[in-house]
């Protein structure tokens, strides 16, 4: 019998010595049927990656939704999601833990690294005005052109890219069995290793990785 067999059995026999205990007539046997979380994730995760976000939703607990909704008015921000969402990777998934109705797992994402990315589009941002206005034949660079200044974000994520600097983040991510199926319960720190986390946080440089010659 494999570990993660033996975890899951182990769990639901205690579950059940509870239930008949507590006289609560809930059915432990649909959670043996039922997928177990690190498959649930992994269903979750490719998901994201088709960016079919209806589908992810139906892993989330309590009716939440992943959905990104575009309130900046910049078409940039669709970019960068499907930027983030194509360059996405799940190096790996630990074996779940099971405590009654909720369990945990350690998963390991690999993502782009947001505050670089800012920090190296920052430092190239004359540059990137500069090609800008060349492609378009402009004098100067008008700042308050959302239009522009949209184009030029989008040119820089393009090339930014390019460069494979990406991040590893460890994150324990929980779930709760309802409605006959476990789901992911409400993470931030699971947002932010999916879109490219804040503050360095979990950030290890050994992780990071260039393309020779830039």
């Amino acid at each position: 019998m494999s570990k993660k067999t033996r975890i899951v059995v182990s769990s639901v026999l205690l579950l059940m010595t509870i239930l008949v205990l507590s006289r609560c007539d809930y059915s432990a046997k649909v959670i043996t049927s039922a997928e177990p979380p690190d498959t649930v994730f992994n269903s979750f995760i490719a998901a994201m990656k088709e960016k079919n976000f209806s589908k992810a939703d139906t892993y989330l607990a309590n009716g939440a939704t992943i959905n990104p909704q575009n309130e900046t008015g910049y078409s940039f921000f669709d970019d960068y999601v499907d930027t983030v969402l194509d360059l996405l990777e799940c190096e790996s998934v630990g074996e779940p833990e099971y405590d009654g109705t909720t369990a945990s797992l350690k998963v390991n994402l690999i993502s782009i690294d947001s505050n670089d990315f800012l920090s190296w589009s920052t430092q190239n941002l004359a540059r990137l005005e500069h090609d800008y206005m060349v492609k378009k034949n402009l004098k100067e660079f008008d700042n308050s052109d959302r239009k522009a200044v949209d184009k030029v974000m989008s040119m820089a994520l393009k090339e930014y890219v390019k460069k494979d600097v990406k991040v590893s983040r460890e994150v324990d991510v929980n779930f709760i069995f309802t409605d006959k199926s476990w789901k992911i319960n409400g993470n931030e720190d699971l947002i932010k290793a999916i879109y490219g986390g804040n503050d360095n946080e979990g950030k290890d440089k050994s992780d990071k990785t260039e393309s020779v010659g830039d």
